[in-house]
C-alpha cells in the first residue's frame, strides 16, 4: 500500500505500519515506497505498546507509528555518533 491508501482506509486513526520497501533520499528523509498497515488504534499509548512488543521480538523490522491526519509521513533518519554498550 501507499501512505494515501492507508490514510483513506483508516481516517483519523493511529496506525502501526511496516515498511515493505523504502529508501533514503539525499536529505536523509526515509521514503516509504510500499507499506503494510499492521494495526489501527484510537490512541497513541496503545499503538506504542504494540510497537514495543513487536520491536522487542524482531528489532530488524522497520516499523513506524503515525497518525493518518498527516498528509505525508515525513520520516527523517538521525545519524548516531558514539559508542553503544
Amino acid at each position: 500500500m501507499k501512505w494515501e491508501d492507508v490514510r483513506q482506509a483508516f481516517p483519523e486513526q493511529w496506525v502501526l505500519i511496516e515498511a515493505v520497501q523504502a529508501h533514503t533520499d539525499e536529505k536523509s528523509e526515509r521514503i516509504l515506497d510500499e507499506i503494510a498497515p499492521l494495526k489501527k488504534f484510537s490512541n497513541s499509548p496503545d499503538t506504542m505498546k504494540v510497537y514495543q512488543e513487536i520491536h522487542r521480538e524482531d528489532p530488524g523490522r522497520e516499523l513506524y507509528v503515525l497518525h493518518t491526519r498527516r498528509k505525508e509521513p515525513y520520516i527523517f533518519e538521525k545519524k548516531w555518533v558514539g559508542v553503544r554498550q
